[in-house]
């Protein structure tokens, strides 16, 4: 990360997203952040305690580059622990209608389906309108893993999920949508990492 940071400050033209480990806690998001001192660092922990939604969590980290943007500064760098999606209510909430709605031959049925928009009708159907609302903001790649990913037992594989270019495609939808307001004036692109086993063990 830290030899990250020194690239992006070099560059000075990308957002970097780096996903470190951490599907049910924090703390290797957090020691990085306290060694390598990035603009952002969410912490799950965090983001369950103040019942963050994904649009909220967009909204600080869009926050924060909008800030730097203003500055002239159009680079950063944003750690993202993996598991985060997981500790966000509404999330919580989709997966596991989504679990319900492939329980038992369903999911056969839903893969007998041809298009995605046969796929996605099929969806809006089996969800409640707030866990539709939710899916409905994720981006079509992160709505594909959601249903194509499955563990064993059925289940979504929440470890799969990309979090970092979910976060920083809502991220771009966000500052898109300020820009047309006037309230934006950068240029955002990202750069997504993933510092898996290379970065839990780092000296």
């Amino acid at each position: 990360i830290g030899n990250i940071e020194r690239d992006c400050n070099s560059a000075k033209k990308y957002w970097h997203f780096i996903k470190v480990m951490g599907r049910s806690a924090s703390h290797v998001a957090l020691e990085c952040a306290l060694e390598c001192q990035p603009n952002i660092c969410l912490i799950s922990e965090e983001v369950a305690a103040k019942k963050m939604s994904l649009s909220q969590i967009a909204d600080y980290i869009a926050d924060s580059v909008a800030k730097r943007a203003a500055k002239g500064m159009n680079f950063g760098v944003a750690i993202i622990p993996e598991g985060v999606v997981e500790f966000v209510p509404e999330f919580k909430a989709l997966i596991a209608e989504i679990n319900e709605l492939l329980a038992g031959n369903k999911t056969e049925e839903f893969n007998a389906l041809g298009s995605w928009e046969e796929k996605y009708a099929f969806i809006e159907k089996g969800l409640t309108a707030e866990s539709m609302a939710v899916f409905a903001i994720l981006p079509q790649t992160i709505q594909q893993q959601l249903f194509l990913e499955r563990d064993p037992h059925g289940n979504v594989q929440v470890s799969l999920i990309e979090t970092e270019k979910l976060l920083s495609e809502m991220v771009a939808t966000k500052l898109a949508q300020w820009k047309e307001e006037g309230k934006y004036v950068g240029k955002f692109a990202a750069q997504h990492h993933f510092f898996g086993y290379e970065g839990r063990c780092a000296a």
